[in-house]
């Protein structure tokens, strides 16, 4: 197959590759725009990373390429209805995609982090909170969490956006997708992550997506009082 053949192979993609000068994917996400917000470290060597809802994976090859000693890819989405293999074939790829739900995730299966990618992923879950509990059992401290999910302050007045609001959304009332379930405000997705034992380095905004990093710190208050709601501790 040519290039052109093997990307038209792929029914939908979901990032932006530009796989050879003016071919590129045509996915749904401004995959390079992100990348270039997200300030990654350019060396990564020696780290471990974490892209949960990697789909086509354009960030976990990414990582590899920028030197990464292990990127674990997941998406509740099998490989075979992504873009990913034909990527990973076209980039010369080591890299698998698992097949896997974040609520399931846990340090004894996949080990600790230095970077764990939550990108386009937190409103998409109906508990939010709980999956920011579980990513941090999978991060060593002092680890960095790069965050980007819908923010609805430019939705709301002034008075009201500074507060940590999250807005349900029904019935694929948000573009019309089922799995669209939240859109919070900036202060409620700093607090959230406070309320995991992050602590926020920087947040910023563009539009309805809000993008934060944050770093791992020890388990405190939040972690214990996290795992007694949920029946963990008796």
């Amino acid at each position: 197959m040519t290039l052109q053949q093997l990307i038209e192979s792929v029914p939908h993609w979901y990032h932006e590759f530009e796989f050879a000068p003016g071919i590129i994917t045509p996915g749904a996400r401004d995959s390079r725009g992100l990348l270039n917000a997200l300030d990654l470290p350019r060396d990564m060597s020696g780290l471990r990373v974490l892209d949960i809802g990697a789909r086509d994976g354009f960030f976990s090859f990414e990582c590899e390429r920028r030197g990464a000693s292990e990127t674990v890819a997941i998406d509740y989405i099998p490989a075979e209805q992504t873009g990913f293999l034909v990527a990973k074939q076209i980039l010369g790829s080591k890299l698998t995609l698992k097949h896997e739900n974040i609520y399931r995730l846990d340090a004894s299966k996949y080990g600790v982090f230095d970077i764990v990618l939550l990108l386009g992923v937190l409103y998409h879950l109906p508990d939010p909170l709980h999956a920011l509990e579980i990513v941090f059992q999978l991060m060593k401290v002092g680890g960095f969490l790069y965050l980007e999910t819908v923010i609805i302050d430019g939705d709301l007045p002034t008075n009201v956006s500074d507060r940590p609001l999250m807005q349900f959304y029904p019935k694929a009332t948000k573009n019309s997708d089922h799995t669209n379930y939240w859109g919070m405000t900036e202060s409620c997705v700093v607090a959230m992550l406070e309320e995991c034992d992050f602590s926020v380095c920087s947040k910023r905004r563009a539009g309805e997506r809000g993008l934060f990093t944050a770093q791992a710190t020890s388990a405190g208050e939040g972690s214990y009082y996290g795992r007694i709601a949920r029946g963990l501790v008796e």
